[in-house]
């Protein structure tokens, strides 16, 4: 019975102890934390750690800072201490939705079912389109055989982001037996939605409208030159301007030589044109007509 009793009193003493230890460090989380001794690896890892707890020291309060050492205490491979970082977070701000759905993660990593979808229904309620979130609620639904809901989530989830479809954007789609009803719910919405005949909307029916042409630019009125008016002296009418006469006319045209055909050339010497000009063959000579002789008169009579 005595031993019994030693034993009692011991466990009791160990537990105040290790409730102390958590109260200081609690009072002083980041002084000297658990994982401080591991962080001496040279890695960027290691050093963005340390400089995260630093920033912590000076902001307790950042849901932010909280967040973020808990994302890389998990790389880390701490998921206890980066649980409880998430936590702070959220303890900072009820409505950090990042944090929410981290601590949603880590607990379904650990199988705390009832934390995870506590977080999860937390982010969804301060952010309605986390897919993310909507996608981990169906994964926590049909593991517990709820698959009417786990359906539907799916659904929803699939809805908002295709991309998790997607083996390679989200490998957990492989854990899951409900695609194939998740598609077809998904398809009966979209269906429904895209066989809607609306009228008076010229939304898919009409192209869309060109944009207005682009208005020339305007010349400044500062370039504008205008010419000025010819000089003419004061008290003087401008002389009007008269037409050309044709003798001018003719002079200012350059001077066409008129075509001539040459005549045929005849034998026989030229001579010159008394009149100018060309010289011009000579006419076949032809003898001279003599001139008439008077009669000689009558001999005088005897």
């Amino acid at each position: 019975m005595k031993r019994l009793l030693i034993i009692a009193v011991a466990a009791l003493a160990a537990t105040a102890c290790a409730g102390l230890q958590d109260l200081r460090s609690d009072d002083a989380p980041y002084e000297n934390p658990f994982y401080a001794k591991y962080l001496n690896t040279g890695s960027s890892l290691d050093a963005a750690i340390t400089r995260t707890l630093e920033s912590l020291r000076e902001n307790p309060t950042s849901p932010e800072l909280h967040n973020t050492l808990g994302a890389l205490l998990l790389d880390k491979g701490f998921p206890k201490d980066a649980e409880r970082e998430f936590e702070r977070a959220v303890d900072a701000d009820g409505k950090y939705y990042q944090a929410w759905y981290n601590l949603g993660t880590i607990r379904a990593a650990h199988g705390d079912e009832l934390g995870a979808r506590r977080a999860f229904r937390r982010t969804v309620d301060v952010k309605p389109g986390h897919s993310q979130a909507l996608f981990q609620l169906g994964l926590v639904e049909e593991k517990n055989h709820h698959n009417d809901r786990a359906v539907q989530y799916y659904a929803k989830a699939f809805s908002i982001n295709p991309g998790l479809m997607r083996v390679d954007t989200n490998p957990r789609v492989l854990d899951s037996k409900l695609m194939h009803l998740a598609l077809l719910k998904m398809y009966e919405k979209e269906h429904s939605r895209r066989s809607m005949q609306l009228q008076g909307t010229a939304v898919g029916n009409t192209p869309a409208p060109a944009p207005p042409p682009a208005a020339s630019p305007q010349p400044d009125p500062k370039d504008i030159v205008t010419p000025a008016p010819p000089a003419t002296q004061v008290g003087m009418e401008p002389t009007p301007l008269k037409a050309p006469s044709a003798a001018a006319a003719a002079a200012a045209e350059p001077a066409m030589a008129p075509a001539t055909t040459p005549a045929p050339r005849r034998r026989g010497r030229s001579r010159l044109n008394p009149a100018g000009g060309n010289p011009t063959p000579d006419a076949p000579a032809t003898p001279a007509e003599p001139a008439p002789q008077e009669p000689p008169p009558p001999p005088p009579s005897r």
